[in-house]
């Protein structure tokens, strides 16, 4: 399985982060896709790529709690980041209704700067979207994505909506966008019969597993820190959902997670 969603340099992991993937890896994730969404995350990231070769690769970018760093020279340095080949795609950014400190316009500014980048290297992008009281999140993305994105690969996915929180029809324009969905712990919580229904019609076609690390615990360890050796978690929750073996989602979802990162 492929885990595409962690942040393994919190420092939540600092004594024992060895260990930790060391133990991802020995229960059968194949590789794990570290998120740096902080500029001053980026080389932390870069580095550990290179303590896992093959085994880690990075996304780099500006999450919208962070909008008010965003600048020209930031993009620059994210251009130079990207000739590393252990970048696979840039993020996460997105906009945060939800618990940013940044106005809407401040964060719509930060995503649209971030996205110049992306329509330049040609990488995927990692999408985070959250509700909250300054309106319709999901739609204001969709709406900047619409204007400022232009994906120059014909691949099946051209990004993920990380965490996917919405609704049905923000799904399907998901879909039409060719962003896949990423599923994390959430979707094994009792309440969340309407995400699973949600991603039931969405198809598995259209997923790819993610812990979100150390957020997000799934159901059996929740309140607990989170690692991507919980990926079976949500693997055999998208089993029950789709009434089908934790080795087809295995089989479908890794596959889907090569498509939208490309190796």
């Amino acid at each position: 399985m492929i885990e595409t969603h962690a942040h393994l340099n919190d420092p939540i992991f600092d004594t024992d982060r060895d260990r930790v993937i060391a133990n991802a890896f020995e229960i059968g994730i194949a590789k794990i896709i570290e998120i740096a969404d902080s500029p001053q995350d980026w080389e932390k990231a870069l580095a550990l790529t290179q303590s896992y070769p093959g085994r880690i690769l990075c996304a780099l970018g500006l999450h919208p709690h962070y909008a008010l760093d965003w600048n020209e020279n930031l993009n620059e340095t994210l251009r130079r980041h990207l000739q590393s080949p252990q970048v696979a795609a840039i993020g996460e950014i997105g906009l945060d209704y939800a618990k940013s400190q940044a106005a809407p316009e401040s964060q719509a500014k930060a995503l649209i700067g971030m996205l110049k980048v992306a329509n330049d290297a040609g990488k995927p992008i990692v999408l985070h979207c959250r509700e909250g009281l300054f309106g319709a999140a999901h739609d204001n993305l969709f709406d900047i994505l619409k204007d400022q994105w232009k994906p120059k690969t014909q691949s099946r996915f051209h990004g993920v909506m990380h965490c996917f929180s919405g609704k049905a029809l923000q799904a399907q324009r998901a879909a039409s966008m060719r962003l896949a969905l990423g599923v994390d712990g959430p979707v094994t919580y009792p309440k969340n019969d309407a995400l699973r229904q949600i991603l039931k019609s969405a198809g598995l076609n259209s997923l790819v597993l993610e812990t979100d690390s150390p957020y997000l615990p799934p159901q059996s360890i929740r309140g607990q820190r989170n690692d991507p050796s919980r990926i079976p978690d949500i693997a055999r929750e998208l089993a029950n959902i789709f009434q089908t073996t934790t080795e087809e989602i295995d089989r479908v979802t890794t596959q889907n997670a090569r498509e939208l990162f490309r190796f």
